[in-house]
């Protein structure tokens, strides 16, 4: 079976982040190990939303190809299947446009629809979460957390427990994505 990323975005309160980090919450995480900070990159593409419309989302991340194909879920609770390998990726672009089969551009024949840089800090809580606090060079800060796991319905019944048990750093307010709060503050691509 395909292991699935399961993901919850979420808002913070920023000035909660030091107590996260330091783990002094009410209750304390069993545990929350940083896997460091990153920096990144992200130009995203489509052609007309043909892709986004279908649950797809292609981006480049520092060069690399990424497709995400959403196989359950809704805007803030996700289940995707992530797909790196370059000539998978070029094959599902195909299949929606067939016309870029023959393009050997860098682009896949798809138009950049955003860019931004990205500063992540990363966290595993209770030796099973990955946390993720993303803040954008646009001025945007979501929070998200993944999980790895056979069953959608089950890895998003765990988060939801891991929510409510640390809720005074889970905010319950409807989150913002990346991509939303760009489009919101640039304009959405044509």
């Amino acid at each position: 079976m395909v292991l699935l990323e399961v993901e919850q975005k979420f808002s913070f309160n920023p000035l909660l982040r030091n107590v996260f980090r330091r783990n002094k919450g009410s209750p304390p995480f069993l545990s929350l190990t940083s896997r460091g900070t990153q920096r990144f990159s992200d130009a995203y593409f489509d052609r007309g939303n043909l892709f986004s419309n279908n649950g797809i989302w292609i981006r480049k991340r520092e060069g690399a190809w990424e497709l995400k194909k959403r196989v359950e879920g809704s805007f803030t609770r996700t289940a995707f299947e992530e797909i790196n390998d370059y000539s998978r990726i070029q094959k599902i672009v195909g299949q929606f446009l067939p016309d870029t089969l023959e393009k050997k551009g860098d682009n896949l024949g798809l138009d950049i629809i955003c860019q931004f840089t990205t500063t992540r800090e990363s966290f595993l809580a209770d030796e099973k979460f990955s946390v993720m606090l993303d803040s954008t060079d646009f001025g945007h800060a979501v929070g998200e957390i993944e999980l790895l796991h056979e069953n959608a319905q089950e890895a998003h019944r765990d988060i939801d427990v891991f929510m409510k048990k640390y809720s005074w750093f889970f905010d319950s307010s409807r989150p913002k994505g990346k991509l939303t709060a760009y489009f919101e503050k640039f304009g959405s691509p044509a």
